[in-house]
Formats: structure tokens, C-alpha cells, sequence
């Protein structure tokens, strides 16, 4: 079941905030900026999607609470805090609600997931019908951890292999395992080929070619990003920045498929 419980709240202040709380501080942990980044237990993978770590930037300490810390406060300091949250971009703020800890464990599990769905990435509703079952079944599923990503939902489909949906690949680890799988550079599409998105010379995204209008994609790694069959054509358009590559099985050359799009030209 997904879930945004954590052992301990994570507020990110400025040096201002940071001195008018010092004195409800002195049994609190307080992490500098980059001391967090590199923080094994601070910021591990679950933290870091609960909050989106990656997009919060201005700011100079993190908070490390214990659960009740933040309701313990005047509610002019927890005003402070909340709207520290709320300009740094936490993704635990939600419109006027701060969701901490002790917040979160009060609400009933139905009221948690009607909470964590109001998150989730909306989908396109397509029918499915006549498509391969592996694919089928996945379309509109959302994992219950955060962690597997496009490249690992791409390699799925190379591999049909299950286990690999929940994993966290690294750009140069799915290449690799692309040529394991003996897939090549190509200039065009086949069915069962994989799409891959460059920027500045970076791989940035990829998705499994299902045939000449489908592909099945998982758009991020958290488990807000559902799996699920999507238009090519919606996926080159979201990635329209990219340079689109075409990975495939030589094998299967004699089942080129029109995508309409080319490789070699940066949308």
C-alpha cells in the first residue's frame, strides 16, 4: 500500500527561519544543505520521492524531526514552518494542508490513499484491447514503492522479465543491458523496439515500442507515475525537446513500423 509515512518530519528553512527556531531546536537534529544531500538515513529513496528532494533548492538547513515536534509549536512558528514549506516546494504541502507525521498517522488508510491519489500523474484512457496481455494488465497500475523508472519499464518490455519494473536503472546500466539483450543503434523503427530520448547528450528517458501506435511507458520513479500503454505520438510530444533514437533486435528488421518521426532531428 502506498504510503507517505517516514520515520521523522524533514522541514527545509533558510538561515532566517533556522535562527528564530533555534531555541525549540537544542533536541533536534538540524542537517546543513549539504550535509543533507549526502545524508544515507535523511535521504533515502522513499524520503526523497515522498518530498521530491531533487526540485528543492533554496534552502539552507533541513529540520529533522520527530513526529508531534511541528504540532508542539505556537502556531505562529508552525505558520513559519508551513509556509518555508510551501515556498521551497515540498511536495508534502498539499493547498493549505502541511502533511507531517503525526498529521498523516491520524487519518484512516482509506483517507491516505484518497490523499496520495490526488497526486497522481493522469493518464490517457486508451483501449487496450488486442494488445499483448503483459502489457494489458499493467496499463494504469501504480507500484506501492517509489523506485522503478522509464528505463527499467522499457527494459520489461525487451526482457519480459517482471522483476525488473521496480527497478531504480541508471542511464548506463540500461544501455548496457540493451546490448546484452543484442539490441542495436538503428534508424528507424521496428515493433518490439525501444525508444530513447536524449538531451544535450544525455539519455534521459526511454519507452518499448509495442507496434506503430503504442508504446508502454512509465513517465518518472515514483510510485505517482503509473505504468501503462501510451500513444507514441503523446510520448514524443511530452519529450519534445529530445532527440528520439531507435533501439531494436536485428532480428526483427522485417517488421519496420511507421512512426512518423526521425531520429536524427531534435523536435
Amino acid at each position: 500500500m502506498r504510503t507517505f509515512e517516514q520515520e521523522k518530519d524533514l522541514f527545509f528553512v533558510d538561515s532566517s527561519t533556522y535562527k528564530l527556531l533555534a531555541e525549540h531546536l537544542k533536541t533536534t537534529v538540524v542537517c546543513p544543505k549539504d550535509e543533507f544531500k549526502g545524508h544515507i538515513l535523511y535521504k533515502n529513496f522513499h524520503v526523497s520521492n515522498c518530498h521530491r528532494t531533487w526540485r528543492i533548492q533554496d534552502y539552507d538547513y533541513v529540520i529533522v524531526a520527530r513526529p508531534g515536534w511541528y504540532e508542539s509549536l505556537s502556531d505562529d512558528l508552525q505558520q513559519l514552518i508551513f509556509q518555508e514549506q510551501r515556498r521551497t516546494g515540498s511536495r508534502l504541502v498539499l493547498g493549505n494542508l502541511l502533511i507531517t507525521q503525526k498529521f498523516w498517522r491520524s487519518l484512516t488508510s482509506t483517507t491516505q490513499q484518497k490523499l496520495i491519489h490526488l497526486y497522481d500523474e493522469k493518464i490517457e484512457e486508451i483501449d487496450t484491447r488486442g494488445l499483448p496481455e503483459r502489457f494489458q494488465q499493467l496499463h494504469h497500475v501504480f507500484p506501492e514503492e517509489h523506485g522503478g523508472n522509464c528505463f527499467a519499464a522499457a527494459l520489461y518490455g525487451v526482457a519480459d522479465e517482471p522483476s525488473l519494473l521496480d527497478e531504480w536503472v541508471h542511464s548506463q546500466s540500461f544501455l548496457d543491458m540493451l546490448e546484452r539483450n543484442h539490441f542495436k543503434r538503428f534508424d528507424r523503427a521496428t515493433k518490439d523496439s525501444v525508444l530513447v530520448f536524449e538531451h544535450d547528450g544525455v539519455v534521459v528517458h526511454a519507452c518499448y515500442v509495442i507496434d506503430d501506435e503504442y508504446c508502454f511507458n512509465k513517465s518518472g520513479q515514483t510510485f505517482f507515475n503509473p505504468w501503462h500503454i501510451a500513444r507514441i505520438g503523446k510520448v514524443v510530444e511530452d519529450w519534445h525537446d529530445c532527440k528520439v533514437m531507435f533501439f531494436c533486435d536485428p532480428s526483427k528488421l522485417d517488421e519496420l513500423v511507421n512512426l512518423g518521426i526521425d531520429d536524427k532531428v531534435v523536435a
